[in-house]
């Protein structure tokens, strides 16, 4: 039996909300963490040891495009589609759900947790993580309705790997840590799947049948014989 959008999103809201719920308590057990000392120089110095002491622009260009180039492109590519499969509403809610985790990230979380590295700028959560995270994740959810089963493997493949890329790429740049980045993902799971597990569809349950009385079978009147 095929399953309309809304009873498949529906189906996925609970697990929705303890993976919001997870991700983000541990956010702010990274942030707690980072925000006592236990930041780059401490957890993360044997990674770090390995990396070069001078900035290299070509990480950072690899950076800006993979930021709002990208992004642009993925969010235009989401509206259509969803446009065209009559979803354009969950694409937006999905956009204003990674518009809102970019938004605690660098307004919110950074002033709160006041971490710098290799320079004067507030560094945990990365921000570029932040958006590409939230983005790919977010128009993830919101066409997996309308996406089959193939499709929706190679499109999380595919952000997944956008995600990491970006990660890689910011540390190689030396604008972040890799504990920023962790802090990064779990923050933008944790505000993507919460907007989801809140603003989705309720499951909704099939109404009883009616039970009908049965017909009164038609009286037959009486033959008389003839005389």
């Amino acid at each position: 039996m095929s399953q309309s959008p809304g009873s498949v999103c529906a189906m996925s809201r609970s697990r929705l909300a303890v993976v919001a719920l997870v991700s983000l308590v541990v956010t702010a057990l990274l942030s707690l963490g980072v925000s006592r000392g236990f930041g780059a120089l401490r957890l993360e110095w044997r990674t770090l040891q390995v990396l070069p002491r001078h900035r290299s622009t070509s990480w950072g260009d690899l950076a800006n495009f993979l930021a709002v180039p990208v992004i642009s492109g993925v969010l235009i590519a989401s509206l259509v589609f969803g446009a065209l499969r009559r979803v354009l509403l969950r694409v937006l809610v999905g956009a204003g759900s990674a518009a809102l985790a970019f938004v605690i990230s660098e307004q919110i979380m950074k002033p709160l947790v006041g971490q710098r590295w290799n320079g004067p700028l507030l560094s945990f959560p990365s921000g570029n993580v932040t958006a590409v995270c939230a983005t790919a994740l977010a128009m993830w959810i919101a066409l997996y309705p309308v996406l089959g089963n193939l499709a929706r493997v190679i499109t999380f493949a595919i952000g997944a790997g956008w995600t990491l890329l970006m990660s890689v790429v910011v540390v190689g740049a030396l604008w972040h840590t890799p504990l920023d980045d962790i802090g990064s993902l779990f923050l933008s799971v944790g505000i993507v799947t919460a907007g989801a597990a809140i603003l989705g569809p309720k499951k909704s349950t099939p109404a009883p049948p009616v039970e009908t009385e049965p017909e009164p079978e038609p009286q037959r009147e009486p033959v008389t014989a003839g005389v």
